[in-house]
């Protein structure tokens, strides 16, 4: 701990040796952390100010060149780096600024990394003299390492990147490690020919011919080095007397043999940078009277055998005095003299010196931030940068495979329309050749747009879903496509991932270039390869080349591509190969290798003939010498043994403790470590700390950097830093080595301690962004008493800076590698309070790794087998979608969870002031249990057919769009998308003249084992599938369109039936094809197996057939008495159960094949067609699916036959399909029209309180102006419900339509209400909307008035004058109260009139083909064309005015509000809002005007009127129509049935 200073006048003054050491180790600002204390607090608060200003933007003509695929030529040397980055090399002498560093280090180093945090920017120091104890290496890497620090600091560094403390004493001069032999040489014949005794100068080198040129090499320090520091100076005279006579003074060659390695660095980081004044700075400090005996100190000044050191002395004058003035006077100088040798006095200087050092890099910091970094981010940018330097970093180190080369550039110059696969064994250089390949394409295909990606080098590349979304956006992008239609559900990526190669033309082709399949997570099956669609062709103008390992990837690929045509094979490199690349690779480091030395390489080269083997070697050959003596036992025969044999030389140079841990925690990580965060984990790992300080005591406990520099540079490239979540981050050059690394450091146990060291790294890492020890970690001491001691370790908010209404600073590093290590550790708990919190999920999604959040949780529910964790990672995947778009509605949809959910309960204990959006709360939640276990959403069609795997732990679903996709039952977790089945087929109006799809499109079915899936096409194939989604055998026929698909319960047999009446049944091994019935009655809508498997109903839409199935013979074939839709057996095979357009369930005899009855004139029956029925084991309880949108739930009561038991709602259209789970019939699936599939618990469905079903979808909710009415009406129904809005009171219906009810409207008094059908009731024929009636209700009393004289109406609204009406042939009418027709206009256009809007004599017109907007008046009783809006983008859903006629609001199809002012004589765009996602279906506002509401398919949002209509809040929830009830509160009708009283 650190002693804290006490003023005392009357002090005695000290040598300056010793109070530089007591002030060293005291806490000079009494324990407060800077960024707690004036004026830093407020130099965060400046960081907070700088990021809510407007951020500039990269150079369009920079991004373009960039996402196009350019591979070298742009300049974008002065861009922002993925990972923005400021490193400062501190520069001092080792032993008289000790005082200074450490007070740095623990004071203001922290401050400025908190600092740039704050601005996402990472921050760190190299001091390769702060706790070390020795100065001098016995390997003599000092120079090198720091002049490879400095050049590193100041390329990466965005600021400040050089700070110089300077004393009076000039440093440690160093022999040069390397001397040029004709150098060399020069100067020993100088000395010779002086009479000088050079035997001293040969004892200290030693020639290495393996140089090129060669070169004389300073040898190691002995372990007994007392002579050797007594010969140094000695040498020391002789070179520089030599130097100075062989090369003149003035020559830069004399500088190695008399600079220190301060002013070495001072020269790199200062002299020779041209933009020092932005980089550098000093510090010059002066010691009164530091030369008098009392003061005199070897520390303190350079001395020579107990004197001043007079050449030192000269050295540091000209370097003060003159050099500085001279060659740096621009830098920043900051010049203190410490006057009085006195604890206090000196304690004031050293909070001087931290402050300027701290204002002057702040201050720097932020200047360079706001200068380059204050940028708009662009992740896609980002990405395709990164995947292009580490491509130009691999193909900078290639040589040889010319042969690959050419196969692969003559395929991208070819009409071939197959991807191209590049394979082979680990380490024969496939990436490398993936590199360069990629260069040479843009070279010879100068336009084409490169997409390049190395997959799992990026966050970003390690997931399908990932990658298609990125790739999709750079593809939409250069081909100026909007990236608003790139979905965010994984199966429609895979689809539109096709769409966006189709954007390649001639003159732009497009060529994709991924290397290492094989590094794809296995996350949404994306290994299987269904995402690149093998089996189909690429579009015109587009190449992909792939490169795999010979694993699964390649056999998937082979089961598609069986031309040899579509492969490269990169093969080992023959013998002949060897010796020249060697040559080449040792050659471009200018070293080459002795005879001996060659054959031991070669000999191993030929066990393993790889190129990374290749480069191992050569770069363990570069540090031999030629007179090393080199054996086979000194390398290894495999890539494993040389890299086991890297990591020994490692551990016995650096210690073993420290380079174990510090490899074990990259290695361990998720995305790797940055440079900081692994000093920070190194510094709370006591073990490593225990083996560094053994025999010695730091000034405060943390790890010296200078020993992982040393690491670092001799792991070289083999330790690559890669962009992870803003921060560059250390990670192994190839998978080799991690998999090396994680055998040798993660796999093994350490010391005495049983427990794998696996888990202690995880933990460490944990901890560390945890922010566990960012307080202090306790440890025992040398004294064997425990102490904590603050580490500066930092803090780990989710959130470190700025606000959602500016841009936050998230904790992007804690979001990624947190919950990552808490899921392998499985510790729960912890994960549970970091990830069940609304906050976090917030975060996750704001961040982009939503995708990641859904992954991990759905990691963790598989593992923990929580409830609780499932019940997230079910909401969390519910609303995927929503929360990609809209991290911060994580808040409204939690609230709009069952009220006994454990999600509810997140929002409900959230503080009020903590939530950071408005709520839309529900006034009349009922209380009920939630049968729903999950909404699966995913498929961008009609969902028609699912299934149950027999243990229940998979579904299968097929759907409209093509599809067909696996989920997993716990998680809900949408497993593998088939994408490549084909389009539904439309029957032609003569098969049924409404025509509707009447059975599922490519249907599909488990096999009773529940490992294949059989499935049906349209296009009549019959194919089978394991549960990865890999196609095992595909049979095609000569029929069109499967309408189902069974096995048999004994599993030997597939039936088939064909729409056009055709049976078919198959061995279920095999698809061999067994037997075949033609059926030539009607349309084939489905068929089942008995479950004892002795007889197939086959029901067509005429009647039922029956079979048997030992040889498949006709049983009974008999007319039904409706269109037949569906089929079941009763469990006990004595019935079957079908459903039909009847709206009812019909019972057949099976012994007779007859109709015994049908099920109608039953209370709560269905009121639409029903489309499946299932039944549990025992046959008490019937599951009834329906286009009323519900499912019934029925019972079998002994003696009195069947009873509606419960109606269920929550789907938003035709429930087409349902299946229980086998065996345990806990749940059953149903799927529907809405493109949603759900899971239901059967228990609570029977025996539970579930949610009412109200009635049909809401298409009529709208108040009067009085607010003294409310008129609704839901699907299927002829009236109008009129209620008083205040007490909920029925206060009658309108007279019932012949057609359902489309739309309702009251006159500006509240009078009337006028009302409009849709002409039919349920027939959806061709035609029927000409049979629509616009009908006038009077309210006081309820009585209809009469029809309004219209031929074909289709929309409908009121002025304080007129009823309007608009028909679907163009035409306006006007009508007054009494129905008289005032005026009727003819639309030049003719075009169906959908929508209307008024206010006062202003009428707008919205139309169903066109995307225009006309606005008319009425003058003198006529209708008069005033303007025409050509704003939209599609056609127009729904239209309406502000109450005070200020503004018009066009809802589109495309889900776009576009708002117009109205107020002044022309009618002007003020607001275009695209938050909603699918068509908009409602508009309203407030009665004061002050707030909107609009209402879409999929949600229903609040809009605030007064500013400028921003986004007040949303609910999530298919609402079609809606109304306010007040200012703040609205009633929703949702498409569900359920009428929602809301408040915000």
């Amino acid at each position: 701990m650190f002693k804290k200073y006490k003023e005392d006048e009357q002090e005695e003054e000290l040598p300056w040796l010793e109070v530089l050491d007591r002030v060293e180790a005291m806490e000079l600002w009494g324990g407060r952390k800077r960024e707690t204390r004036e004026p830093w607090c407020h130099y965060l608060t400046k960081a907070d100010e700088i990021l809510k200003m407007p951020r500039q933007t990269i150079p369009e003509d920079i991004v373009r060149t960039i996402l196009s695929g350019d591979m070298g030529r742009a300049d974008i040397s002065g861009l922002l780096s993925a990972q923005p980055k400021v490193a400062v090399f501190v520069s001092s002498t080792f032993t008289d600024t000790k005082a200074e560093r450490n007070q740095l280090m623990k004071d203001v180093y922290p401050f400025l990394r908190t600092l740039c945090r704050r601005l996402g920017v990472e921050f760190g120091t190299v001091d390769m003299r702060w706790g070390v104890p020795e100065e001098a290496s016995s390997d003599h890497s000092t120079v090198r390492m720091c002049v490879q620090e400095i050049q590193r600091c100041l390329s990466e560094s965005v600021g400040p990147a050089f700070l110089c403390l300077l004393g009076h004493k000039y440093g440690f001069r160093p022999l040069p490690s390397h001397i040029d032999h004709t150098e060399y040489q020069s100067m020993k014949s100088y000395l010779e020919k002086s009479g000088k005794d050079t035997s001293l100068i040969d004892s200290f080198y030693t020639l290495d011919d393996n140089a090129v040129p060669a070169e004389y090499v300073l040898k190691n320090k002995p372990s007994d080095d007392k002579q050797w520091w007594k010969d140094l100076p000695v040498i020391q005279e002789q070179f520089r007397e030599a130097s100075a006579a062989c090369f003149g003074t003035t020559s830069p060659i004399c500088d190695k043999y008399r600079l220190s390695v301060t002013e070495t660095e001072i020269q790199y980081g200062a002299f020779s940078n041209k933009i020092a004044d932005e980089q550098a700075s000093f510090i010059r400090r002066n010691l009164n009277n530091y030369q008098s005996d009392f003061h005199l100190n070897r520390k303190i000044v350079d001395l020579s055998d107990g004197k001043l050191d007079e050449y030192a002395l000269f050295m540091m004058r000209e370097l003060r005095e003159m050099k500085l003035s001279n060659t740096v006077a621009d830098v920043p100088t900051f010049e203190i003299n410490y006057v009085a040798a006195k604890v206090g006095a000196v304690s004031e200087c050293i909070r001087i010196v931290c402050d300027h050092v701290c204002a002057t890099l702040a201050d720097n910091i932020m200047d360079s931030y706001q200068r380059r970094l204050h940028v708009q981010t662009d992740r896609v940018f980002l990405e395709v940068l990164q995947h292009r330097t580490h491509s130009l970093e691999k193909s900078a180190l290639f040589v040889g495979r010319e042969h690959e080369i050419r196969q692969i550039l003559d395929y991208v110059g070819s009409h071939a329309r197959y991807p191209l696969v590049i394979h082979g064994p680990s380490g024969c250089g496939k990436t490398a050749l993936m590199a360069l390949v990629s260069t040479k394409i843009k070279e010879q295909l100068k336009d084409a747009i490169l997409v390049l990606r190395f997959l799992g080098t990026t966050s970003q590349s390690s997931s399908a879903r990932l990658l298609l979304y990125n790739i999709c956006c750079q593809i939409s992008r250069v081909y100026e496509q909007s990236i608003e239609k790139i979905p965010t559900s994984y199966k429609d990526l895979v689809q539109y991932f096709r769409t966006c190669l189709s954007f390649a033309t001639s003159n732009r082709p497009l060529v994709l270039v991924i290397d290492s399949l094989d590094q794809l997570s296995n996350e949404d099956f994306g290994l299987n390869l269904s995402w690149m669609s093998l089996s189909e062709q690429l579009p015109e103008h587009v190449k992909l080349v792939v490169s795999t390992l010979p694993v699964r990837t390649l056999d998937i690929i082979r089961s598609h591509l069986t031309s040899a045509e579509c492969y490269v094979d990169v093969k080992p490199l023959t013998l002949h190969e060897g010796p020249e690349i060697v040559k080449l690779m040792l050659g471009a480091k200018h070293r080459k290798v002795t005879e001996t030395q060659s054959t031991v390489i070669l000999n191993a080269f030929k066990k393993c003939p790889f190129p990374l083997f290749l480069r191992l070697v050569v770069d363990l050959a570069q540090t031999w010498r030629s007179y090393d003596i080199i054996s086979a036992n000194d390398i290894a025969d495999d890539m494993t043994g040389l890299i086991d044999k890297l990591f020994n030389r490692l551990e016995y140079k650096y210690g073993a403790t420290l380079v174990q841990h510090a490899l074990a925690y990259i290695t361990a990580s998720k995305n790797g470590l940055s440079l900081a965060e692994l000093e920070d984990i190194l510094s709370c790992d006591d073990a490593v700390l225990d083996s560094i300080f053994k025999f010695w005591v730091p000034p405060f406990r943390r790890i010296p950097p200078l020993l992982w520099t040393r690491v670092r540079n001799d792991l070289g490239l083999y330790l690559v830093e890669r962009g992870s979540n803003g921060i560059s981050a250390y990670w192994w050059y190839h998978r080799q080595f991690w998999e090396t690394a994680e055998k040798r450091y993660l796999l093994k146990s350490k010391g005495e301690n049983s427990e794998a060291f696996k888990r202690k790294a995880h933990v460490a890492i944990a901890d560390y962004f945890e922010g566990k020890w960012s307080d202090g970690k306790p440890y025992v001491g040398k004294d064997k008493f425990e102490k904590i001691e603050d580490r500066t370790i930092p803090k780990q908010p989710l959130v470190i800076s700025g606000t959602r209404d500016t841009k936050r600073q998230l904790n992007e590093r804690k979001l990624t590698e947190l919950p990552y290590h808490l899921i392998i550790l499985k510790d729960w708990d912890k994960f549970k309070k970091l990830c069940m919190d609304l906050s976090y999920i917030e975060a996750k999604f704001e961040a982009d790794d939503g995708y990641n959040c859904l992954s991990e949780l759905i990691e963790a529910t598989k593992q923990s087998r929580d409830e609780e964790i499932k019940q997230v990672t079910r909401f969390v995947g519910s609303f995927l979608g929503f929360l990609v778009r809209e991290p911060r509605g994580v808040y409204q949809m939690a609230l709009q969870q069952p009220p006994t959910s454990y999600i509810r309960k997140l929002i409900d204990d959230l503080d009020e002031d903590k939530c950071p959006t408005v709520l839309l709360s529900n006034l009349t939640e009922d209380k009920y249990e939630e049968p729903c276990e999950m909404s699966l959403h995913g498929h961008t069609g009609s969902v028609r057919c699912c299934d149950f795997s027999t243990n229940g732990d998979l579904l299968v679903s097929s759907a409209d769009d093509s599809t067909m996709r696996i989920w997993d039952t716990t998680t809900g977790a949408e497993l593998v998308t088939v994408s490549s089945l084909p389009e539904p087929i439309i029957p032609d109006p003569s098969e049924n003249r409404q025509q509707l799809i009447l059975h599922p499109v490519n249907p599909c079915c488990f096999s009773r084992t529940g490992d294949i899936i059989a499935n049906g096409t349209e296009l009549g194939d019959v194919i089978l599938w394991d549960t990865a989604g890999v196609q095992l055998r595909h049979v095609r026929t000569d029929k069109r369109a499967v309408s189902s698909i069974k096995f048999s319960p004994d599993n030997k047999h597939i039936a088939t039936a064909f729409k056009y009446g055709h049976l078919s049944i198959w061995d279920a091994r095999d698809l061999t094809h067994v037997l075949s019935r033609d059926l030539d009655w009607s349309e084939v809508t489905g068929l089942d197996y008995s479950r004892d498997g002795t007889r197939l109903a086959v029901i067509v839409t005429k009647g039922l057939m029956l079979f048997e199935t030992d040889k498949y013979s006709l049983l009974s074939r008999n007319q039904g008495t409706c269109l037949n839709l569906c089929c079941t057996f009763y469990p006990d095979g004595t019935k079957l159960m079908t459903g039909g357009d009847n709206s009812c369930v019909t019972v057949w005899d099976t012994a007779t094949g007859k109709i015994q009855t049908c099920l109608s004139g039953i209370a709560n029956k269905h009121n639409a067609w029903v489309w499946s029925i299932q039944f549990d084991s025992q046959g008490l309880h019937m599951f009834t699916c329906s286009s009323d949108r519900t499912m019934k739930i029925w019972y079998c009561e002994t003696g009195s036959g069947w009873r509606v038991l419960k109606t269920v709602g929550g789907h938003s259209h035709r429930v087409s399909m349902a299946c229980i789970e086998p065996g345990r019939e806990a749940k059953i699936l149903t799927a529907s029209l809405d493109r949603s599939l759900k899971v239901w618990d059967v228990k609570t469905l029977i025996e539970g309180t579930i949610p009412p079903v109200k009635g049909g979808h809401f298409l009529v909710c709208v108040t009067s102006n009085s607010g003294s009415f409310l008129a609704t009406s839901q699907g299927w129904s002829h009236t109008c419900n009129v209620i008083d809005p205040t007490t909920g009171t029925a206060l009658g219906n309108s007279e019932s339509h012949y057609g359902f009810i489309r739309a309702a409207t009251f006159t500006p008094d509240s009078a009337y209400l006028l009302v409009l059908d849709h002409g039919h009731s349920g027939t959806y024929e061709h035609g029927a909307e000409l049979n629509a009636r616009a009908r006038l209700v009077s309210l006081s009393p309820l009585a209809t008035v009469g029809d309004l004289s219209v031929d074909a109406p289709a929309s409908i609204a009121v002025s304080s004058r007129y009823l309007v009406v608009g028909s679907i042939h163009g035409e306006i009418g006007l009508f007054d109260c009494a129905l008289r027709q005032v005026a009727r206009h003819k639309l030049a256009s003719g075009s169906h009139v959908t929508r209307l809007a008024t206010h006062g004599e202003t009428v707008a017109i919205g139309y169903d083909k066109s995307n225009d907007c006309t606005v008319m008046k009425i003058r003198n009783d006529t209708l008069v064309s005033v303007e025409t809006l050509y704003d939209p983008d599609s056609a127009c859903q729904t239209l309406e005015f502000s109450p005070d006629g200020r503004y018009l609001v066009f809802g589109a199809f495309s889900g776009k509000l576009y708002i117009w002012n109205a107020s002044n004589t022309e009618f002007i765009l003020c607001a275009v809002k695209q938050e909603h996602k699918s068509y908009v279906m409602d508009i309203k506002f407030s009665p004061s005007g002050n707030f909107m509401l609009s209402s879409a398919a999929l949600d229903m949002r609040i809009w605030d009127v007064r500013n400028n209509f921003g986004l007040l809040c949303t609910y999530y929830a298919p609402v079609n129509c809606a109304a306010f009830l007040g200012d703040r509160q609205v009633l929703a009708g949702e498409a569900t049935g359920n009428l929602k009283y809301l408040k915000f």
